[in-house]
Parts: structure tokens; C-alpha cells; sequence
């Protein structure tokens, strides 16, 4: 990997992004908060030194709409550099003698703890907010309020761990994106390539994207469709399959699927092979 002296990732301080940055860039990095995904990406683009951490896809709430946009249209010419997960455990935090009334967090969270919530503070209010750690300040400012955060929240907000692990039977897992201008990490272990596609308007043209797929048994993991801005009704899809870009076999089902769009653009070959547990 090229020299990294900053990395950005989204805020504010004890996020499960900035857990991520910290553990996968080192503590003698310097991490910036950002306030939104697109902040970290114009940031990032400043520098080919600097490094931005973004969420792509929770196995419970599904994929980040904000991250595959910004890959699809490609305004800040940013590619992947690296994919890693975090497995998620969750906690309520609060203090232990208020009487919660109020639960804040962010909107993954609260989704994926709907049931644990349901059965277990049925009238309460849920709020959501930006982050978890944002979920965190609301609880030191307002009584008789919890948040859905991480423990390191608790710590860094002095605020008591009240349940720890929520829903532990569902796996809760969080894939991010290292984003660079000039991406050099070695592609070692299992590799992934994604796609940007603008398929035409026409009949069969999915079909004739999808088809080289099945033909060259090209093994595709994962395709989102996006509407495309200013066209009703038409749309782009974001596309990741495994195999590397450089090799001339995948380069030629590249060249296939490219023929029913408009535009189909390599974002990049990168790594997949870095899972963190909390």
C-alpha cells in the first residue's frame, strides 16, 4: 500500500466507521471526521496520501444508496482500493436509572433491532439520527433516553451499558470501501470487480448484459439498479463479480456485457479478504 497520512471516514468520533479506520489503518494514522459520504470523497480527492472509508452495504438494512451513486457516476474519480467488513454487535446505552422513554439511533440499527425493541420497550419512541455516536450525544443531553451504539460509544460518552449483545441470533455485518485516487494495494486472496453500467434502453438489453455471465461462468455477486438522474424510468446498475479486471478472461466478458449499454465502466479490481469482529 502507498503512503497513507489521513483517513476520512464518517463521523462524528465512535462511529462503526471510525472503529473500522482504526483498526485497519493503524492508531498513528490521522482520521478525520466527515459529516456525510460525500465529504469524505471530496476530501479524499484532494490527495492521492489520503484514504476514505465508506459504508457500501449492511446485511440487515441492505445496500448504502449515498456510496454506489457516487461509484456509479464517478464525479470524483475515486476507485476502490480495498473492500473490509465489520461484524456488528450491538448495545443499548443510557444510564441505569432513567426510565427510557426515547431511543435513538441510526436507521440500520433501529431496523435491524425492530423486534428486540417491539418486545422489550413496546412504547417507546424511536428517533433516528445520522450516526451512532450522534444516537450517543442526544443520550447525554436528554434524560430518560437509550441509543442503539457500539460499546465504545458508552465509554467514550460515560454512559452505562445496559444490554449487551442486542438480537445475537442475526448476523449483523457491515461492508466499507477504502476509496483512493491511486489505488496499490497487491490483489491477493479473493478479488472482486466492480462495474459501472448504463444499459440501453431496448428490448432484451438486460438480457443481453446478463447473458455472457452464464456463458463465460463468470460469477456475478451482486447487481443494484439506480435511477439515472434527470430520466424517469431509466436506470444504471452497479455490478460486482468475482475475478480480476487484468486478466484477459474477464476482460472479455467485460467486452461482451459492454455491447447492450450506453457506457460500461471498469471502477476497479480490489481485494476482499479483511473481516473485523467487535
Amino acid at each position: 500500500m502507498s503512503e497513507v497520512n489521513e483517513v476520512a471516514y464518517l463521523g462524528p468520533q465512535g462511529t462503526y466507521s471510525n472503529i473500522v479506520a482504526a483498526k485497519h489503518f493503524g492508531k498513528k494514522i490521522k482520521l478525520v471526521p466527515m459529516a456525510s459520504i460525500i465529504d469524505i470523497c471530496e476530501y479524499t480527492a484532494e490527495s492521492e496520501y489520503r484514504r476514505g472509508l465508506v459504508p457500501v452495504e449492511n446485511s440487515s438494512g441492505g445496500p448504502i444508496a449515498e456510496t454506489i451513486d457516487i461509484l456509479l457516476y464517478n464525479n470524483y474519480k475515486l476507485a476502490i482500493e480495498e473492500s473490509v467488513k465489520l461484524c456488528v454487535k450491538l448495545a443499548l446505552i443510557g444510564r441505569k436509572k432513567d426510565r427510557i422513554r426515547k431511543i435513538y439511533s441510526h436507521s440500520v440499527p433501529l431496523f435491524h433491532c425492530r423486534e428486540w425493541i417491539r418486545n422489550n420497550f413496546p412504547e417507546v419512541t424511536k428517533v433516528t439520527v445520522s450516526s451512532t455516536a450522534q444516537a450517543a450525544k442526544h443520550v447525554v443531553e436528554e434524560k430518560n433516553t437509550a441509543a442503539i451504539a457500539s460499546v465504545n460509544s458508552a465509554e467514550l460518552y460515560s454512559l452505562d451499558i445496559l444490554v449487551y449483545p442486542l438480537v445475537q441470533n442475526i448476523p449483523n455485518q457491515t461492508q466499507f470501501y477504502s476509496l483512493s485516487l491511486k489505488p496499490e494495494v497487491p490483489l491477493r486472496g479473493e478479488v472482486k470487480t466492480s462495474v459501472a453500467a448504463f444499459i440501453n434502453d431496448t428490448p432484451g438489453s438486460l438480457y443481453d448484459f446478463l447473458e455472457p455471465f452464464k456463458t463465460d461462468k463468470v460469477n456475478m455477486s451482486r447487481i443494484i439498479s439506480r435511477p439515472i438522474y434527470g430520466k424517469p424510468s431509466e436506470y444504471a446498475f452497479y455490478v460486482d463479480i468475482y475475478g480480476d479486471s487484468n486478466k484477459p478472461g474477464l476482460l472479455k466478458t467485460i467486452d461482451k456485457i459492454s455491447k447492450a449499454c450506453k457506457t460500461c465502466r471498469i471502477i476497479s479490481s480490489y481485494p476482499e479478504n479483511k473481516i473485523y469482529n467487535l
